[in-house]
């Protein structure tokens, strides 16, 4: 009865935490305008697929977590432009313009729904966060996991988005488990399962493809490495290409036939194997074509890299150490710090060489691969190791709690207490959280930029001040995809003296740009919209 008792206990809580994850998450998306990577790519595009079975609409990522998210506007009855010339040439920035703006009225409405099911799979993923720490720690350990899990501001902010950063993450962590259940007692079925969740992972984000080495090396110093015999890896490829041929609803075309580029590609074909390579992937159908084509293009922009933003400076070729100073500040100090502990005490939490390997691999190796990444598009990347973090922080929480001392009892309440704090305090503007180490938000822009802090987000909340001063007209400086005029922003442009020197102005300028407009370096801002636009009142009163 006492075990009954204490269970449903324990459920409860659970219940509970992820209740608050799901009512943060709701209340905070429903002030965000659109980001530009849901409203250019993601939520138009997924709705495509759905209703044409054509995934031209910018396929260089894959389409499952696009799909889910356009799954509640096939019950809103959403039009699809199919009859505008985006289609025709798989232009999905301007599909989605039209499909927002002129064929659907209420691009709010959509983007709501759109999300909804993103915030479901986190939900489901907090629980088997929960669910595995519970089964390696014991039942306070899952609950401090998933205590973890549900005020971690980056956990939040990219719940309530209609973006793949979640889905990756929730399907990578769902492999590991599966690898790890499979370790310890290996099977068909189980090994069958984890190919099946490696599918669904390369199905959401290529970043999944860090999976198969975290798995090749975590099986290697399991010390199971004889229960995976050859036979059975190439059982588990073909089970994870299936499953990615099976979300690509079994696609069957030439390599080249409705692709972005085609030019770009030809060209990559050429090198690789000449005309003949050519010419097979003009005419000949092959399964996996969208898939193959799509790492064609990944592996050619991780060549290439991405300018990007660290600590006042741009670059292209990155910066080994960007992802380390990305978790260190992008993160609450206590989560960061429990997750230093708890590889400093790894060994005190008795865990089993699989458990040690399948939780300790990824995450180091994910570090590692980055050192030489050309393309750092923001933390967002690392969502996949932090519910390994959580894991092994709700074990360290345990072990310290029962060492029976005051001090660490009241460290550990201390570090909870001010996790769930942080994540109260920057509500609803998660997707801008900095921590006490660069001054908090109000200083994020000098750190880090696009996806860390400003991806288009705070459009609705600009309206909503400007229409509160009366509607003034905008000098708007906003680089992102969603509409200030469905807003009913009254704006115009900068001209291009006022990039140089300001004129007598009402000014809002987007920070992840805000360098182009050089004195914004010398003024303050007036007004700051959640964290992300900068407002200058510099009119004559």
């Amino acid at each position: 009865m006492k075990k009954n008792l204490k269970e449903r206990f324990v459920y409860s809580v659970a219940g509970f935490l992820l209740v608050l994850l799901a009512g943060q998450a709701i209340c905070s998306m429903r002030t965000k305008s659109p980001t530009a990577d849901e409203l250019a790519h993601h939520v138009a595009s997924g709705y495509s697929y759905l209703v044409t079975k054509d995934f031209r609409m910018n396929p260089a990522s894959p389409p499952l977590p696009r799909m889910l998210a356009g799954l509640p506007l096939l019950f809103l009855k959403a039009k699809a432009p199919l009859d505008h010339p985006s289609w025709e040439a798989g232009n999905s920035p301007e599909f989605a313009q039209q499909f927002f703006y002129v064929y659907n009225k209420d691009a709010d409405r959509l983007i709501f729904w759109a999300r909804v099911p993103i915030v479901i799979l986190s939900v489901l993923f907090g629980f088997f966060v929960f669910w595995w720490g519970r089964k390696l720690f014991g039942d306070w350990a899952g609950l401090a996991a998933l205590f973890l899990y549900a005020f971690c501001p980056d956990i939040i902010a990219h719940s309530g988005l209609a973006t793949a950063d979640l889905a990756v993450a929730f399907f990578f962590f769902l492999t590991l488990f599966s690898f790890w259940a499979y370790l310890l007692t290996p099977s068909f079925k189980r090994l069958g399962m984890t190919g099946v969740l490696a599918g669904l992972a390369f199905l959401s984000k290529f970043s999944a493809i860090l999976l198969l080495p975290s798995l090749l090396i975590s099986g290697l110093l399991s010390g199971k490495a004889k229960s995976i015999p050859p036979a059975r890896i190439a059982g588990f490829l073909c089970v994870m290409l299936f499953t990615v041929w099976a979300g690509y609803f079994f696609e069957l075309k030439p390599l080249l036939k409705n692709t972005p580029d085609p030019v770009k590609k030809e060209a990559v074909y050429r090198r690789i194997g000449g005309e003949p390579l050519v010419w097979f992937a003009r005419n000949v159908p092959v399964p996996l074509s969208t898939f193959s084509s799509a790492l064609v293009s990944m592996s050619h922009t991780r060549a290439q890299g991405t300018n990007a933003f660290l600590m006042g400076q741009w670059s292209r070729e990155g910066w080994w150490y960007y992802y380390f100073v990305a978790f260190a500040v992008k993160n609450t100090l206590p989560f960061v710090l429990i997750a230093l502990l708890s590889f400093l005490f790894i060994r005190k939490l008795a865990l089993s060489r699989i458990s040690m390997a399948v939780l300790v691999v990824p995450v180091v190796f994910f570090f590692l691969a980055t050192l030489g990444d050309k393309a750092q598009a923001g933390i967002r990347y690392f969502l996949p190791i932090y519910p390994l973090l959580f894991i092994l922080g709700g074990g360290l929480i345990v072990y310290l709690w029962q060492r029976n001392k005051v001090y660490l009892k009241a460290l550990v309440c201390g570090l909870l207490v001010w996790h769930m704090a942080e994540a109260f305090y920057i509500f609803p503007h998660y997707l801008a959280y900095f921590n006490e180490l660069v001054g908090g938000p109000k200083n994020g822009y000098k750190f880090l930029r696009d996806s860390n802090l400003d991806w288009g987000q705070d459009l609705k909340g600009l309206a909503k001040w400007v229409k509160e001063q009366g509607n003034p007209e905008v000098a708007l400086f906003y680089p992102w995809p969603a509409s200030p005029d469905y807003y009913g922003i009254p704006r115009r442009k900068l001209s291009d003296e006022e990039y140089e020197k300001p004129a007598d102005a009402l000014y809002a300028i987007s920070v992840h740009r805000m360098d182009a407009v050089r004195w914004t370096k010398d003024i303050p801002p007036s007004k700051v919209i959640g964290h992300s636009i900068f407002v200058y009142d510099l009119r004559k009163h």
